[in-house]
């Protein structure tokens, strides 16, 4: 969960709402729903197809969190390098899911990218994400990881990231699923094609729809991600 000071931070960007909205997501590591909504739309082999013929209502979780008037917060438990996912909620079912980094000792949460209907990233360079990864503590290193592919893009990652990445979509997702077609999934899922480079000491991505690039968080915050993120 995110502390008092985070918490209000991060509801500052919302009109009205009360940081107590906030709540312990990691229950949802558990919903095979919640798996299947992270790969609805983003790729399109049959590795997705039996995952959504397995959930043929993912939508239906969102609706029951929705119903509890609650956000879950999954923290990855990273230490000083951590970063949280918000499932936020709004009017007319607005929402989506939104990666937040946390700097150590500022009470801050800098969104990075976020799924949604005019979402925005990618927010983590792929040795950034296998960092959170190593370093995490929420549920295990594959869910860590498929957690976090939403807002993965790099296109310097090794060949060896669409591996690792298929390896936990079977045991997460698809524990039947062809090596080969896992492997498809996992390309699609990281086909996207940002660079990183280093600006006045900060990691900065060349996507115009990332945060990070030149010109989106002000230069000190591009920074202070970098420093979190163990840049």
């Amino acid at each position: 969960m995110l502390n008092a000071e985070q918490a209000a931070d991060y509801v500052s960007r919302y009109d009205g709402v009360d940081p107590g909205v906030l709540s312990d997501g990691s229950w949802l590591l558990d919903r095979p729903e919640f798996w299947a909504g992270l790969l609805d739309g983003s790729a399109d082999t049959d590795l997705v197809e039996a995952v959504l013929d397995r959930c043929p209502e993912p939508l239906g979780l969102w609706d029951e969190v929705a119903a509890s008037g609650r956000w879950p917060v999954l923290r990855l438990g990273a230490g000083d390098s951590d970063l949280a996912v918000v499932e936020w909620h709004g009017p007319d079912h607005e929402g989506g899911l939104d990666f937040v980094v946390l700097p150590h000792g500022t009470g801050r949460c800098l969104s990075v990218a976020s799924v949604e209907g005019h979402g925005w990233g990618p927010g983590l360079s792929w040795p950034e994400a296998l960092r959170l990864v190593d370093l995490g503590t929420l549920g295990t290193p594959a869910q860590r990881l498929l957690l976090l592919q939403p807002a993965i893009g790099d296109a310097g990652a090794p060949e060896t990231a669409a591996a690792l990445l298929a390896d936990a979509l079977i045991a997460v997702c698809a524990p039947g699923a062809s090596p080969a077609v896992a492997l498809e999934t996992a390309r699609q899922l990281l086909d996207r094609p940002a660079r990183w480079f280093r600006q006045d000491g900060a990691l900065i991505c060349d996507a115009e729809t990332s945060p990070r690039r030149g010109g989106g968080f002000p230069p000190d915050d591009l920074l202070l991600i970098t420093r979190a993120l163990g840049g």
